[in-house]
């Protein structure tokens, strides 16, 4: 009974330590979650009635979700927030090197931050931390990643990596079937061609958007703009140009937004030679809400036209204007620091496929190392099992040589002898020592053999000619072990220098002990070892 209670006690125990090594997350926040695409505003109040309750609490997991979705609740809601501690607390708790939706989607939630304070450079580096975090390319965060990067490389006339970014954008959204996103990228993608004059591919690029059905009301308008943009500067078609221009005025639902298209109906004035109408679309277009850019070029044509007019004393002020503002389009177009943000991080992105192209060819030598092995070594068995059959199968045929021995008569035992002996030699050749012996004979050099070399061609010579030599010990008693080893060797054809070496025996009592052995061995025996060559050398 103790013994159940005490493991009881240690289940409750291991449940309590992993409860609070896992921080198990308010399950508000996780309907907050689930309510964040579809109903922001929904998932916005659910956050505010967690607001105290998370703010006290000691939960850090949770605490970098809550500063994470209010975020970006707040951010679909259009609230701009005024500072950047909140959803620094999930960036930091979430870091940038491992990959997961919330930290991804931390670090889309701070450029976004970034973008609606218009501060290229911050969010693209925001962006760049992000994109290899997605555990998904296919996600919808994912393909805004790109699209926005896209657009702010648009915003530093660093039309390459915009392209870059925004063919990434569309690719994604064909692949999601998100179609007003297609629009979208499409658009970006032909002002990336518009500004720097390459005016086929916007044209073509800006007709795609057109012919897709996805496409907002806000994209269409903007869309005629530029065509009316392309049908100018390109062809100088002034009619062409105002036909889209009306269409997109007569699609505006703001015309406080216009300022672009007015300014663009004062060049197509300037150029048909009409200053007073130029003049009043330029100051018209000063009245609207303008990029900067356009603004600035409004104050250039109207220090222009004042003078034609008899405005001579508005050119000053225009002037001072247009300066100002040109120095704050230079200013704002300058692309050192998102230069810097984006080489790093292509250098990061060449450093982590680097990092995985090491990795799997580092694998893929272990495997194929390991592979190797594993061949090598099966066919190192293959080759000693089937060493070890034939040597098997040569011992029975000793075993059968004997038997045969005692039933033959006199006349034949030499021709059993024979026999006898081109199995032991047979024998000899199926250990590893005679691949040692012949690969070193093999040579022009004489062999040099280690101690522990010779000692093994000894034992294998004397284990293999074992037979014979106890048939020549009891014709010849007075033959000493040497002598023995010495017939053996020479039954083996082995050249004198191994001979030598293998005996430690110098090459003149080599000729000693040869000269002797044909005095002490009948002659039959004698032939045997120094002069008839055995029929079998396999």
């Amino acid at each position: 009974m103790r013994r159940y209670a005490r493991l009881l006690f240690l289940v409750v125990l291991s449940a309590l330590f992993s409860c609070n090594g896992q921080q198990a997350v308010n399950p508000l926040l996780t309907r907050a979650e689930s309510l964040l695409t579809d109903n922001p505003r929904a998932a916005l109040a659910l956050l505010d009635s967690l607001q105290d309750v998370n703010r006290t609490s000691s939960n850090r997991k949770s605490l970098a979700l809550y500063a994470l979705l209010r975020t970006q609740a707040e951010y679909k809601c259009h609230i701009v927030p005024e500072t950047d501690s909140l959803i620094c607390i999930a960036t930091d708790y979430y870091g940038d090197r491992k990959k997961g939706f919330h930290a991804a989607l931390a670090w889309y939630t701070l450029g976004c931050v970034y973008s609606e304070w218009n501060d290229d450079a911050a969010a693209v580096e925001a962006y760049l931390k992000a994109k290899p975090l997605f555990p998904d390319t296919l996600s919808r965060y994912y393909v805004l990643c790109n699209q926005n990067l896209g657009i702010h490389y648009l915003n530093r006339r660093m039309y390459r990596q915009a392209l870059e970014a925004l063919n990434t954008c569309r690719r994604g959204a064909v692949q999601t079937g998100d179609s007003a996103t297609v629009a979208f990228a499409d658009y970006h993608s032909a002002l990336a061609h518009l500004y720097p004059s390459d005016y086929a591919e916007a044209k073509q690029l800006f007709n795609r958007v057109l012919a897709n059905p996805k496409a907002t009301a806000l994209a269409r308008n903007t869309t005629y703009l530029q065509l009316a943009k392309i049908e100018f500067y390109q062809n100088k078609d002034c009619t062409r140009a105002r036909y889209y221009l009306h269409l997109n005025e007569a699609g505006a639902a703001d015309t406080t937004a216009l300022g672009a298209n007015y300014s663009l109906r004062g060049d197509i004035c300037c150029e048909l030679q009409q200053p007073d109408s130029a003049y009043y679309w330029y100051r018209r277009s000063l009245g609207c809400r303008s990029e900067l850019f356009t603004d600035c070029w409004n104050y250039h044509q109207l220090a222009e036209l004042a003078p034609r007019l008899g405005l001579i004393d508005s050119v000053p002020a225009y002037v001072r204007r247009y300066t100002l503002l040109a120095d704050s389009v230079r200013t704002a177009e300058q692309q050192a620091d998102v230069s810097e943000a984006y080489s790093q991080h292509q250098v990061e992105e060449s450093r982590r496929a680097l990092w995985a192209r090491a990795t799997r060819i580092l694998l893929a030598v272990v495997v194929l190392a390991l592979l190797a092995a594993l061949l090598v070594g099966l066919a190192f068995l293959l080759r000693d099992r089937r060493r070890k059959t034939q040597y098997l199968r040569l011992q029975e045929e000793l075993q059968q040589n004997r038997r045969e021995s005692l039933n033959i008569p006199e006349e034949d035992q030499a021709e059993l002898r024979r026999r006898k002996l081109d199995i032991c030699c047979r024998m000899f050749r199926r250990t590893p020592s005679a691949r040692l012996l012949l690969g070193r004979t093999a040579t022009t050099n004489a062999p040099t053999f280690s101690a522990a070399e010779r000692t093994q061609i000894l034992s294998d010579i004397t284990t293999s000619f074992i037979d014979i030599m106890l048939d020549v010990k009891n014709e010849v008693p007075q033959i000493s072990e040497q002598e023995l080893l010495l017939c053996a060797f020479n039954a083996l054809r082995s050249p004198s220098q191994a001979i030598a070496e293998c005996l430690i025996l110098s090459p003149t009592t080599l000729r000693t002990r040869k000269f002797r052995l044909k005095e002490k061995l009948p002659a039959e025996l004698f032939e045997l070892f120094f002069e008839e060559t055995p029929s079998n050398n396999n």
